[in-house]
């Protein structure tokens, strides 16, 4: 049995980075130090926030809004908030929700939750339906993620909240960054740094992800510590057709023949951030001219998107 490399209690993680062994008591103040580092090295949060949570209800949001509701407490002028969208998918949305709704009532926070079948008439299910009957040729991640952002900073500004904080980790971090690169989409590189990008405007939600630097195994040990990795591990239905899904596996692989490689990712990002930065400071939010939200053209994605199935 493997012991902790800073006391003699048993091991519960062990980072092949570092080569260290971490008991409970100190995996804990390691998660916690590093977070704490990140917040403040990227300036996320000041002394009086509204800190919206995103959270679908899985273990990474669920840890965030925990770690969020209790490091509040040595920041009185936070007010941390809950804020859930309900997709609709079958079979997997439902148990998470439970799961939501749980943990908010025991850390005693607010939260909302929000579908996409109340405020589009359709759930992420049958878009996907119609898309395909209409002959459109986007995936389903495409619907899922362009209405989820656009339902994110819509409820949290309506709910008060002065910056939205995502689960987002270091996995979900160089997945994006590799995705991007494969696709030549350097301005959207642009915009997936720890704090939101090079744009703003007065109805945009500024975002931050407090995980930035936290590996998906980390998140994963906290969530299990503290009671909130989900009761069944379910899969979204439509992750394997994505193609994160074959570069989270990609760089899953890549990592576990040279430890590290996810951090020497995540360093060459940040490298290039100020760079691309620049480059695309001149971009800025425009108003869409249909449902008034933010928007990088006249028309926002999400309407566009419902003007093309024909729900707008």
């Amino acid at each position: 049995m493997a012991k902790c490399s800073f006391c003699n209690r048993r091991a519960i993680f062990y980072s092949r980075v570092n080569g260290k062994f971490f008991c409970e008591k100190h995996f804990l103040k390691y998660f916690d130090r590093k977070v704490r580092r990140t917040i403040r090295k990227y300036h996320m949060f000041g002394k009086n926030e509204t800190i919206v949570v995103a959270v679908s209800g899985g273990k990474d949001s669920l840890s965030l809004l925990h770690y969020l509701s209790k490091l509040s407490k040595r920041a009185p002028g936070w007010i941390i908030k809950g804020l859930l969208i309900d997709e609709g998918i079958a079979g997997y949305r439902e148990h998470l929700i439970g799961k939501f709704i749980k943990t908010c009532n025991e850390l005693d926070v607010e939260y909302k939750i929000v579908s996409f079948k109340e405020e589009f008439g359709y759930s992420l299910d049958e878009i996907v339906k119609k898309g395909k009957q209409l002959g459109l040729p986007y995936l389903p991640c495409t619907y899922c993620g362009v209405f989820r952002r656009y339902l994110l900073n819509k409820e949290s500004r309506e709910m008060g909240g002065t910056v939205l904080a995502t689960a987002h980790n270091l996995d979900d971090v160089i997945q994006t960054f590799l995705m991007n690169i494969l696709n030549n989409n350097w301005d959207r590189v642009a915009r997936i740094g720890p704090v939101s990008g090079v744009i703003t405007h007065v109805r945009f939600v500024r975002r931050v992800k407090p995980f930035f630097d936290i590996l998906e195994k980390e998140t994963t040990t906290y969530s299990i510590l503290h009671s909130l990795y989900p009761d069944k591990n379910v899969e979204c239905p439509y992750a394997p057709l994505s193609f994160r899904w074959y570069i989270r596996k990609f760089l899953n692989d890549l990592e576990m023949r040279n430890p590290g490689i996810k951090y020497s990712l995540l360093n060459s990002l940040v490298e290039v951030l100020s760079l691309l930065r620049e480059k695309y400071r001149e971009s800025d939010l425009k108003t869409c001219k249909i449902c008034g939200e933010p928007s990088s053209q006249e028309v926002c994605r999400a309407c566009m998107l419902r003007r093309e199935l024909g729900i707008l």
